[in-house]
């Protein structure tokens, strides 16, 4: 975690600039180790690209139509950065998605199948006639620290304490994430906070998954119960629009793979997020 170090004490000194110390002292904690996929020095991570499957495994589909192949990314290329909470730390992933529309944006149970993720041993496959390929391109991947949106309910509960901190965490939050992502430069991510488009996406990930519909004015509020559920999911791989790749998700749009920590990768939900 030494690469972090350095982050953390930056980020302390913002926060003390502008909000109390016990303030302070609740937000730090809340920083969670990511990696940025970008420009730059760092571990290789490769998107689009010649697919890849596990041996003897058939193509994935969903509804009748072949998913098409996102990336596959080594885990164990960044052991350098230490553990980084959520993520794998010595396997390969190769990740598939309906990207074509009218696509899954993870807001039904019934969409399950509209993304797919494999570990290896992983092998090239030929993709099949109606896929949509990328071209591969190696982004270096850099660690830094996120913090949560202000959107985040970890975040939201701290304005019922204090109230008044939202606005100012806000402009706090907008700045550090200047300081962490180049400007203009798409928001690949590995771990940590999501930069959300529209809202937290534990929620949503827990309302789909379990079968509940998304955005209905009769669906009950979350429980308790539910609440913390929803907070236990995790972003393990978020992909933004990219010309580079010929991914447009929105203008912006992000889709986020989720997890919860322990649970098998084959439970992962993915959620899209578009203005």
């Amino acid at each position: 975690m030494d690469y972090f170090i350095a982050q953390f004490r930056r980020l302390r000194v913002l926060l003390d600039a502008f909000l109390a110390p016990e303030i302070t002292a609740l937000l730090l904690p809340l920083a969670r180790p990511a990696l940025r996929l970008g420009a730059g020095d760092g571990a290789p991570a490769h998107l689009g690209g010649t697919p890849l499957l596990p041996p003897d495994e058939p193509w994935p589909e969903w509804n009748g139509r072949p998913l098409d192949f996102l990336g596959a990314i080594d885990f164990a290329g960044f052991s350098r950065y230490g553990e980084i909470p959520g993520l794998p730390t010595s396997t390969t992933i190769a990740f598939y998605y309906a990207t074509e529309t009218p696509r899954p944006w993870g807001d039904e149970a019934a969409q399950r199948n509209g993304w797919r993720l494999y570990t290896g041993p992983l092998q090239a496959a030929t993709p099949p006639p109606g896929t949509t390929s990328y071209p591969e391109t190696t982004l270096a991947a850099a660690p830094f620290l996120s913090l949560p949106s202000p959107q985040e309910p970890v975040v939201q509960r701290l304005e019922t304490i204090y109230s008044g901190v939202l606005a100012v965490y806000a402009q706090l939050h907008a700045a550090w994430t200047r300081h962490t992502w180049p400007e203009n430069a798409p928001t690949h991510q590995l771990g940590g906070w999501p930069v959300l488009v529209q809202r937290p996406v534990g929620p949503d990930c827990l309302y789909a998954s379990t079968g509940r519909t998304l955005h209905s004015p009769n669906s009950p509020a979350l429980t308790p119960d539910e609440q913390r559920t929803a907070e236990e999911w995790r972003l393990l791989l978020q992909l933004d629009s990219d010309p580079r790749l010929g991914w447009y998700w929105g203008d912006p749009g992000r889709i986020y793979f989720c997890n919860r920590q322990n649970a098998p990768l084959k439970e992962t939900w993915l959620t899209l997020q578009a203005a």
